[in-house]
């Protein structure tokens, strides 16, 4: 029986798998090729915004992990420069949230959904030449557990910090 978290994984797979073939029917078809490269030639301005968000959510991700609450609301602020509000609403809200108090725990509530949204966002993004780590923690909030992204496969915990820094697995890779 699959679980929830198994069939998401094995349909991302899936996902990156038709991607893929994708690229081998662009040199076998003129009128392919020239639809996909019409779309994928440069990055736009969606996929610059994203990368610029993931970016920032990282840094917010470290703050959290030094469990310095000054530091993650300065993270938050900084993040809710870079997102465009029209496309990006539910990691605006969270960023927002996370930006207007000073309190960790929270910080580490409003970053559990940051995470699904942002995580959200790239699973609508075609592969690129970066990489993170979906992690998980499974007893985050009372055994409850969540997620995050991480640009290195080491787990450093941002809903525990220090008092747990190493709790946690890679449940999945991501390219973007």
């Amino acid at each position: 029986m699959l679980t929830p978290i198994k069939t998401l994984i094995l349909a991302t797979v899936l996902i990156l798998t038709i991607i893929g073939c994708s690229s081998s029917t662009q040199e076998q078809s003129a009128d392919a090729s020239n639809i996909v490269s019409e779309t994928s030639k440069k990055p736009t301005a969606e996929d610059r915004n994203l990368a610029q968000v993931v970016d920032q959510y990282l840094l917010l991700k470290d703050a959290l992990v030094a469990s310095n609450s000054e530091e993650t609301q300065a993270k938050a602020t900084k993040m809710l420069e870079v997102i465009d509000a029209t496309n990006m609403m539910g990691v605006q809200q969270s960023a927002k949230q996370i930006a207007t108090t000073e309190d960790l725990d929270t910080q580490r509530t409003y970053f559990d959904s940051l995470s699904v949204s942002v995580y959200e966002l790239l699973e609508s993004q075609s592969e690129g030449d970066k990489t993170l780590y979906k992690q998980y923690c499974p007893m985050a909030f009372d055994n409850r557990g969540a997620y995050w992204l991480s640009n290195v496969e080491e787990i450093r915990n941002p809903y525990f910090g220090d008092q747990m820094l190493k709790c946690g697995r890679v449940e999945e890779t991501i390219e973007y």
